[in-house]
């Protein structure tokens, strides 16, 4: 064995060399985090993953989705099953057909984790990567050797077996003219960067392309800073977004002799976003089109590839298959699964389409990224096309009047990530915006461009298919409203403004204590009734909004929250605070009111009756359904924390169907991590309150199955816990008002 892989001589040498290349202010301080403009984005910055299967349809299928999305570069991976296999087919008609690849080259799982000791390993791989280049070498673009060093689970390779494996590639290539790639680091994980390129370059050769799969879905946004590197006291200081991870990787590839650094994968995964949207292809077409124009813009990566191209999870081709492979795609894409007849094109594979067709050899004349407010970049096209690029983060809006004059405005065309005309947006949101100037030639930017200054809003603005939260001010007063598909309206805020509502008929009176509740006519439909919440905080409550959020704002962002993540909760329609000198002094909240509707309460209380069925259900369907919804809400990380009988709504439709909903949610959180069973007993304590023993341990059993885990038996102390809690309220409450 090489001196060099042997631990006593390996770990000092990567230790010295993460030293010297990483813990350096150089290195994180020189590097910015913000785009750069005056840059053209390469005519083949864009490329993508793709496989084939055993159906030679398959080939058929993706070379024209290729010529569809107009790009040339791919990337295959190609292991020992290849040349007898799907693979060689494949790669000799994409070489036929003149697309430019970049050939994964690795041993399979099994095969890596024996490279680094196995002489057996070791030959094997050295006449398979032999054969390749001897195939190959005058066809193939770039061969990247290995995957994923830093995920042995995935790829067999740990960093001492992957540069074993690298030193044989390189002593294959050298009868032959070739371009090599590596080391493919899983994620931002600079501390493998260094080490393994140094290593590289001192055993052998540093790669002439270096490759990493710059992912940033443990931050979920693209423009978001890591919090993960050195913990969330340092994510301010350090601003390490997409962009400038980028250029710390291309700084040490730089360092080591590469001519280029390239992202090799990167998808969002359906799975994943499912935890923050009920729309996760939605949210797919943004986050790529965000991560795609921050990485055009940041001058510090050759080439994307995006993808992989056909996968049910990870795809931009939906292939409709219920399995996921053992290994993961981002480290070896062996082959696509399912019938090419059920292959489901997303709007996300679209969206590539119309940025590759848009940036490729566009002249980006500025770049503006704001972490918290707009990100705005101006392009020229490679026919003197004008076009603008604009979004802000998620849960958050700007109005486009703000930026862009109204002459600017008139003589715009505006269309999504996905190339569909938009007729008349109004404000900037979380969507990307293409916005084009068909009578200019000439660069011109927003007249007003202080309306892209950072904004510390605590509001949260939805930007939903059907609903579009809209920012409001005055001058005593702050708020939002939204605008819907059936109602739209920029007027709605001034018409519930608290000067207006006050002055509005009741319809009904819902509650007439210190947190008023009432009901008024809807301004744009007299049919359709809204529900007012007022609160006023008094006394010592008073000082705690000098730093907590109003009420009105917490119900308003909690219902927001609630409906992106396909929870229900009546719409939320606007809601306004008063500041002062001593914090909020009034708040108000408006939500459309649900007629016909019916609490738990009403169901709970049947059974305690006796009776065996309500509405048409028996208790066991009751407490599945009801135990369903609470489970989905726990599942998308919300906690309610005020979850009485009489805080879950329900209605009936005309089918039978029963459908719930969440109100009084100004207590409720939403957490970033997965709900524990003690978090979740939270909730069900209260739900359970009004139900008898039996009942209780029926719908705890009911919510388990839905979880698919089942609770310690602490759940029952945390129930007769907040019995206790509730009859000595209660009790002090009766001694109280007898004493007045």
């Amino acid at each position: 064995m090489n001196k060099f892989f042997q631990r006593r001589y390996c770990f000092p040498l990567a230790i010295g060399d993460i030293i010297t290349s990483l813990l350096s202010p150089f290195t994180w301080g020189r590097l910015s985090h913000k785009s750069q403009a005056s840059l053209r984005i390469p005519e083949d910055f864009f490329g993508i993953n793709i496989a084939s299967s055993e159906d030679e349809r398959c080939d058929d299928y993706v070379l024209d989705r290729l010529r569809e999305l107009g790009i040339n570069n791919v990337r295959m991976a190609f292991s020992y099953c290849g040349f007898e296999g799907p693979a060689a087919r494949f790669l000799d008609r994409l070489l036929d057909e003149q697309f430019q690849v970049s050939l994964v080259v690795l041993p399979p799982l099994e095969m890596a984790r024996k490279m680094l000791a196995d002489k057996g390993v070791q030959e094997q791989w050295r006449a398979f990567v032999a054969e390749v280049f001897s195939r190959y070498a005058q066809r193939v673009e770039v061969f990247e050797i290995g995957s994923t060093p830093n995920r042995k689970k995935w790829s067999g390779f740990g960093p001492r077996s992957y540069l074993q494996a690298w030193v044989i590639a390189c002593e294959a290539a050298k009868d032959h003219a070739v371009i090599l790639a590596g080391p493919n680091i899983q994620d931002f994980e600079p501390l493998y960067n260094a080490a393994i390129l140094s290593a590289m370059r001192r055993i052998s050769r540093a790669p002439d392309i270096h490759t990493n799969n710059l992912f940033v879905e443990r931050v979920v946004e693209p423009e978001a800073y890591d919090h993960r590197v050195l913990g969330r006291w340092a994510t301010n200081l350090l601003k390490l977004n997409l962009i400038k991870k980028a250029r710390i990787l291309n700084y040490l590839g730089k360092q080591m002799g590469c001519k280029l650094t390239v992202s090799t994968c990167k998808f969002w995964s359906t799975k994943r976003l499912r935890r923050w949207s009920a729309y996760p292809q939605d949210k797919k077409v943004d986050y790529l089109a965000r991560y795609l124009v921050l990485a055009a813009t940041s001058s510090a990566l050759g080439r994307v590839y995006w993808g992989p191209l056909i996968c049910g999870r990870d795809g931009l081709i939906d292939d409709l298959a219920e399995d996921y492979p053992t290994i993961d795609h981002s480290s070896f894409y062996k082959r696509v699964r399912g019938d090419v007849a059920d292959f489901t094109v997303t709007p996300a594979f679209f969206a590539l389409g119309y940025l590759n067709q848009r940036l490729r050899l566009a002249y980006c004349d500025q770049a503006i990224s704001n972490v918290n407010g707009v990100n705005h970049f101006a392009f020229t096209g490679l026919d003197n096309e004008v076009f603008h690029i604009c979004w802000c983060r998620d849960g958050k809006a700007f109005w486009l009047k703000d930026l862009y004059s109204e002459e600017q405005l008139a003589g715009a065309v505006f269309t999504n990530a996905c190339g569909k005309t938009i007729s008349s947006p109004n404000v900037i949101n979380e969507r990307p915006l293409f916005i084009d100037f068909p009578q200019l030639t000439t660069q011109q930017l927003p007249e007003a461009q202080s309306g892209m200054k950072t904004k510390h809003s605590k509001i949260i603005y939805a930007s939903l298919p059907e609903l579009q939260g809209l920012p409001w001010e005055s001058q005593d007063w702050r708020g939002a409203f939204t605008s819907t598909a059936k109602l739209p309206s920029l007027s709605l805020g001034n018409q519930l403004a608290p000067e207006e509502v006050v002055q509005k008929p009741e319809l009904a009176v819902l509650r007439d204590r210190r947190n008023r509740l009432w009901n008024i006519a809807h301004p744009l439909d007299s049919q359709q009734q809204l529900t007012v919440k007022f609160n006023r905080p008094r006394g010592i409550k008073r000082l705690t909004y000098l730093v907590k959020p109003s009420k009105g704002l917490r119900h308003w962002n909690n219902a927001t929250s609630m409906m992106q993540r396909g929870i229900n909760t009546p719409t939320p329609v606007a809601f306004y605070e008063r500041h002062s000198f001593g914090g909020v002094r009034d708040s108000y909240y408006i939500c459309e009111f649900i007629p016909e509707a019916f609490s738990s309460r009403q169901v709970c209380n049947a059974f305690g009756k006796g009776q065996k069925e309500y509405r048409g259900l028996n208790k066991q369907q009751w407490f599945e359904l009801l135990t369903g919804f609470i489970c989905k809400m726990h599942d998308a990380r919300i906690l309610h924390l005020d979850l009485s009988v009489g805080n879950l709504m329900l209605t009936q439709g005309d089918d039978g169907k029963i459908t719930p909903y969440l109100i009084d949610i100004g207590r409720a959180k939403v957490v970033k991590k997965v709900l524990d069973g003690h978090q979740r007993i939270l909730d069900l304590m209260r739900i359970c309150y009004k139900l008898d023993w039996p009942d209780r341990e029926l719908l705890i059993q009911c919510y388990c199955e839905h979880w698919g885990r089942s609770f310690s038996s602490f759940w029952r102390l945390a129930v007769k816990y907040y019995d206790v809690k509730q009859g000595s309220k209660k009790y002090l409450k009766g001694k109280f008002q007898k004493k007045r």
